[in-house]
């Protein structure tokens, strides 16, 4: 069978879910694609770009290094909805085995459709955002991600300074790869854990001079009594010249904490309790060259 990042992405988590959710998360991805698919009707309105890279993946002491590259897609339709997606491939220098049966080539993928619901002035205005982001096979031993969020934003738009609030509500599902748990005792089976889930978000940009751009972000995800995932993100972008016109360098830094309690064997505050992973958080730091189409 051939493979489809996209496929195993987003629909086969899918397949993994209750059948009631699994109703409500393909109209929600039918939704989007629709959205998206008018955008690609009008070829001459929409932006496309690639991006080519290198990345280094921590994860505690241990730095994964790599190569990446990215399709990414920008559409306002007529109605003043912006569209937009991105798709990136990783493929990592495999060699401190923290997985010791890891395949080097991982994926993540991001999509959102946003709007404006009232403008209070020039620069302040309120809106709502579909967010469908997902990820897949990182050497940190995330399986499988997805995360379908729709939610309500406040946004601030000055000459210099963007800020962005955003409350939503929705679908978290994540899968831990059963290597490194087997080695640590627990059976090979599905460690999913999918829920609805809360998710707050808050992000601050500024024009440090008229080509460098830096923003800074932090956004927090949990269901109705514990904490899912913490994530920290920090962006500097510089328009250059380089190899074609209105290309830019990227530099990036995520950071990701995850709850692993949800996948316990035994009780977590018995003196039993082997994590099922020995790390709980990993960080992606980017260096990319995006470049118009």
């Amino acid at each position: 069978m051939q493979f489809n990042p996209l496929v195993d992405l987003i629909i086969k988590p899918e397949m993994m879910f209750q059948e009631s959710k699994v109703n409500y998360l393909n109209s929600a991805l039918v939704c989007f694609a629709l959205c998206l698919s008018s955008a690609l009707q009008a070829e001459e309105q929409t932006q496309w770009h690639y991006s080519l890279g290198s990345h280094d993946f921590v994860v505690e002491d241990s730095h994964t290094l790599g190569v990446n590259a990215s399709l990414l897609l920008e559409h306002i339709t007529q109605s003043d909805i912006l569209l937009t997606a991105a798709l990136d491939a990783y493929i990592d220098v495999d060699v401190d085995k923290l997985d010791p049966d890891h395949i080097p080539v991982w994926f993540k993928s991001t999509y959102a459709a946003s709007g404006e619901l009232y403008r209070i002035n020039p620069e302040f205005s309120l809106g709502w955002q579909f967010d469908l982001q997902g990820k897949r096979n990182t050497v940190s031993s995330v399986e499988k991600q997805a995360k379908i969020f729709p939610g309500l934003t406040a946004n601030f738009d000055g000459e210099q300074l963007q800020a962005q609030l955003k409350a939503g509500a929705g679908y978290y599902y994540l899968e831990i790869d059963d290597d490194v748990p087997r080695t640590r005792g627990y059976d090979r089976g599905d460690f999913g854990n999918g829920t609805f889930a809360y998710t707050f978000m808050g992000s601050v940009g500024a024009d440090v001079t008229p080509k460098l751009h830096m923003q800074v972000a932090a956004q927090a995800w949990q269901d109705e009594g514990k904490w899912l995932e913490n994530q920290y993100r920090f962006e500097l972008s510089y328009q250059t010249d380089f190899w074609r016109p209105n290309s830019m360098l990227v530099l990036s830094a995520e950071h990701t904490q995850y709850n692993l309690d949800h996948y316990a064997k035994v009780d977590i505050n018995s003196a039993e309790y082997l994590p099922i992973l020995p790390w709980d958080s990993d960080t992606l730091v980017r260096l990319s060259l995006v470049i118009p189409w």
